[in-house]
């Protein structure tokens, strides 16, 4: 995709995708406890439903688009995660930081892979 065919409609489209997306996460970020499982588990559907956006439509598609741009986009949280690795670095728990951060990651890369070869034409 390219910068001529982000139109105002598309754009309204990732808008409100976008914030659907946000909305999810909110719901999610409410799970938690000593680990936090929630934006964890927003991350990896994240990046499932990227992946299959993608498969399934290609990376230019308009829906493509405002599935990963949008819902995905909206869903997954770099600054959430961080945070949260943060607060397990500051309560002192270093080991359980690191697992976050490698769960994430890991889990996040696999999850987007799942997506593809669910939908893989």
């Amino acid at each position: 995709m390219n910068l001529e065919t982000l139109n105002p409609g598309l754009l309204l489209l990732i808008f409100i995708a976008g914030g659907i997306g946000s909305a999810i996460r909110l719901a999610f970020s409410r799970w938690s406890g000593r680990w936090p499982w929630g934006i964890l588990v927003a991350n990896v559907l994240a990046s499932l439903v990227a992946g299959m956006a993608i498969g399934a439509f290609g990376g230019a598609a308009t829906i493509a688009v405002v599935l990963v741009w949008g819902i995905a986009g909206g869903l997954s949280t770099f600054s959430s995660w961080a945070g949260q690795t943060v607060h397990l670095i500051g309560s002192g728990r270093w080991i359980a930081a690191v697992l976050y951060t490698a769960a994430t990651v890991a889990l996040s890369s696999t999850a987007v892979y799942i997506g593809l070869a669910l939908v893989a034409r």
